[in-house]
């Protein structure tokens, strides 16, 4: 199979179509993207205001705020952001099936591994479902295995620009999710395997080293800045996180089968069969472990976490169908199957097992997109019918409201008195109440009136009476 540019661009080209026509409706929206986006707006007009609502989210990564940021120079109306936040997920999406290939491609020689291996990673429903979300893994997962590859093929190039590169990519990743630490684990199990200490005596990884905390130190400023330490945004994520509902391990691993379905993690053990204990097998090996213990270890989990596995498992996964097809091969004996005849094996392998693949893909997506509908649904029909400044809202639309109501500012229903004091000064515009929901003291106060219910009474608006 050639290896010039054509088959990664058919790779690149089926990877943006396919999410690109797939592409969430606007009546869908996460919280937590909600969030990406309100903070990206906030930096299109300060690069150093990372907040929401005044107070600094700097728990959360950065690159993806700011990545969106540049676009809101130019884009201000919410649906329009939307797509942009989308738009950019599938862009990465898309590069990262290239970055499969190519990564193969460079390990082994073989063109028609690195094509599996990159549809295999393209259709995996995690990476296949985040791709299209206004969430940070698609970056994340891009920068993620840029640095795998420029790692390994700096090594076997023998490119120490390339191994720089790598150790910056390694930070990228960090700055886009703080689980992107576990690249450094990679990194440590993989040469220590392939080159045991003797990679210490080498200036390059030092440098490397140098780069990436150079790459963090922005981001570490600021956090003595405005956080309250350098190190602070990275032990309040880790509270926060902790802080959230626990997951067993095997709990987690049967919601895993559940989304990715039985038949990738099979390929993808079989696959792991048959690497070998060579340069190649031990960056696979470290990849796999080192990045799945960072998540294992984390108090709550949830199946998105993975996907910057995506990519490592689809390679493995490719090593399975080969492996059956050397099976069948040596069954049929090597008379039936010639040259012609072994390519031919491994595409029909293939496609039989791509197609249940992608249809888990295209059902995990499904119900993804009927996440925050409810929600999406009754704040776009608020912020249409009573554009105002001062809102009250449950907890779960917080950063919704944000959202759908840019500039305002929006306040979370909790039993405080100030919250309370607010209310019975009539200070609030519009309530939105999501039951089960704390009603205060709101219609106590006198100030406001029920105007619309959503949904059976699930959702409630309160306008103040004046208005």
């Amino acid at each position: 199979m050639e290896k010039g540019p054509l088959i990664p661009a058919a790779l690149f080209l089926l990877a943006l179509g396919t999410g690109i026509l797939t592409m969430p409706s606007h009546d869908t929206l996460t919280y937590d993207g909600a969030l990406y986006i309100d903070i990206a707006r906030n930096l299109a007009q300060d690069p150093t205001s990372f907040t929401y609502q005044g107070i600094y989210m700097m728990y959360r990564p950065p690159l993806y705020p700011y990545t969106l940021s540049i676009a809101y120079h130019f884009v201000q109306d919410p649906p329009g952001q939307l797509t942009v936040a989308r738009l950019i997920s599938v862009i990465f999406f898309a590069f990262t099936a290239v970055l499969t290939y190519l990564l193969v491609v460079e390990m082994c020689g073989e063109g028609i591994k690195g094509v599996l291996a990159s549809l295999f990673y393209t259709f995996n429903p995690l990476a296949f479902t985040m791709g299209t979300r206004e969430l940070v893994h698609s970056e994340f997962t891009f920068f993620y295995t840029l640095a795998v590859y420029l790692l390994y093929t700096g090594r076997k190039k023998g490119d120490p620009l390339r191994i720089y590169l790598a150790f910056i990519s390694a930070g990228a990743a960090i700055l886009t999710r703080y689980t992107g630490l576990s690249i450094l684990a990679v990194f440590l199990a993989y040469l220590w395997l392939s080159d045991h200490w003797e990679w210490v005596r080498k200036r390059e990884y030092w440098i490397g080293a140098l780069l990436l905390l150079l790459v963090l130190a922005p981001w570490l400023y600021l956090g003595e800045l405005h956080y309250g330490g350098a190190l602070r945004p990275f032990s309040v994520a880790s509270k926060v996180v902790t802080l959230d509902k626990p997951v067993s391990l095997s709990d987690y691993l049967r919601l895993l089968l559940e989304d990715l379905g039985v038949l990738l993690p099979l390929l993808a053990v079989l696959g792991f069969l048959r690497i070998q204990k060579n340069e190649e097998g031990w960056l696979l090996i470290s990849w796999l472990f080192m990045g799945l213990m960072g998540i294992l270890t984390v108090v709550h989990k949830e199946t998105r976490f993975v996907t910057f596995l995506s990519p490592v498992v689809a390679i493995l996964a490719a090593e399975g169908v080969l492996l059956i097809r050397d099976g069948i091969a040596s069954v049929l004996g090597k008379r039936t199957t010639g040259a012609t005849a072994y390519k031919v094996l491994a595409v029909v392998l293939a496609i039989l097992f791509l197609a249940p693949t992608a249809e888990k893909a295209l059902a995990l997506k499904e119900t993804w997109d009927k996440f925050g509908n409810y929600e999406s649904r009754v704040l776009s029909y608020a912020s249409e019918e009573y554009p105002r400044e001062k809102l009250l809202v449950s907890p779960r639309l917080y950063t919704m409201a944000g959202f759908y109501y840019p500039g305002a500012e929006v306040d979370m229903a909790l039993d405080r008195q100030d919250v309370r004091g607010r209310i019975a000064s009539g200070y609030y515009d519009l309530i939105i109440l999501q039951e089960p929901a704390n009603h205060l003291n709101i219609e106590e106060s006198g100030n406001y009136v029920l105007v619309r219910e959503f949904y059976g009474g699930k959702f409630k608006i309160y306008l103040r009476k004046e208005n």
